[in-house]
């Protein structure tokens, strides 16, 4: 089967591009023209340049392929509202353009935890738990998602949806960037006492389940919350920190002030025009607990996630004394 993955030369999409190939896929990579080839090079596929607000370079891109894997994104804590619709919304839509055009047969949509929200509830969160979308990137997710199950229902495409919280793991360019330097540079304190529980996913674990998404057809119109282990943020700085071979901080904070702190960092970089270290939503990931359910992926797909909170931390750690630069 051949496959199309946007954002491939990613964090997740090159970890599933190297899954599909292992898997014996045709594969294809939309990437733009700037974009690093690290993680693809020497690998037997094809790269194509393209944008998705492009819908010519979309065209050229869906020719011939049976399956669509949409994982690129403008992913942050930091951006215009403008800027996080444009790609992730209206990109989505020109894809699902294409795809129609190009008459896919199936499509399988990254999407994010941050469509829930952050709740007042402790209990793990499933895919039909009500939706109060996060800021700019959340709601992106969310209205892409809409958009996908219209167009699953109006052109009798399969569609599907796997949503993921916090993600790192080797090639991770977000969470790892920030939590290890604020370590090893002592930057780093605990919100409260450290005992938020966190769902978290190694970016690999999260590649092999778009691909269970993609081969089952149980996945027609469903949303898959997808997670790899949860620990409290007092073990996952404990474990960076032994893997860093440094002491993990002593220092800690109640919520209100990470929280004036951010508010602060924020300000600051309107004048600064360089994004924040602490931004509110940082604070709010670190600061809440978090939950996801992930039985309806294990039951329909028979996805197991295959790392644990030491084995995903120490290969980061790893990944990250020798790939800093990037």
């Amino acid at each position: 089967m051949k496959a199309l993955v946007t954002g491939g030369t990613g964090f997740i999409g090159s970890h599933l591009v190297d899954h599909l190939l292992t898997e014996g896929y045709d594969v294809r990579v939309l990437k733009r023209p700037e974009s690093p080839m690290d993680y693809l090079t020497g690998k037997h596929l094809e790269a194509m340049d393209g944008d998705l607000l492009d819908p010519a370079s979309l065209q050229k891109a869906c020719q011939d392929v049976e399956a669509v894997f949409h994982v690129a994104a403008y992913a942050s804590d930091w951006g215009s509202r403008q800027k996080f619709l444009a790609t992730n919304l209206q990109g989505t839509q020109n894809l699902l353009d294409a795809c129609l055009h190009k008459k896919i047969s199936s499509i399988v949509f990254m999407s994010s935890a941050a469509v829930y929200g952050f709740t007042a509830t402790s209990a793990p969160i499933t895919e039909d738990a009500p939706k109060h979308p996060t800021p700019k990137y959340g709601e992106s997710k969310d209205r892409a998602e809409r958009l996908l199950w219209q167009f699953g229902k109006d052109h009798d495409i399969r569609v599907s949806a796997v949503r993921s919280a916090l993600v790192t793991g080797p090639r991770d360019r977000i969470t790892a960037p920030f939590l290890i330097p604020a370590l090893q540079h002592r930057r780093l304190f605990t919100i409260g006492d450290g005992q938020q529980t966190l769902s978290i996913s190694d970016g690999r674990d999260v590649a092999a389940c778009l691909f269970l998404a993609a081969e089952t057809h149980k996945s027609n119109g469903q949303a898959y919350n997808v997670k790899s282990f949860d620990c409290t943020v007092r073990q996952l700085i404990d474990t960076a920190s032994a893997a860093l071979h440094i002491p993990p901080p002593a220092k800690h904070r109640s919520y209100a002030y990470a929280y004036t702190l951010a508010c602060l960092a924020e300000t600051m970089s309107l004048f600064s025009r360089r994004e924040p270290l602490l931004t509110r939503h940082k604070v709010k990931v670190l600061g809440h607990t978090r939950i996801l359910d992930t039985h309806k992926a294990e039951q329909d797909l028979g996805y197991r996630p295959r790392f644990g909170c030491t084995h995903t931390i120490t290969d980061t750690v790893a990944w990250m004394a020798t790939h800093h630069k990037h």
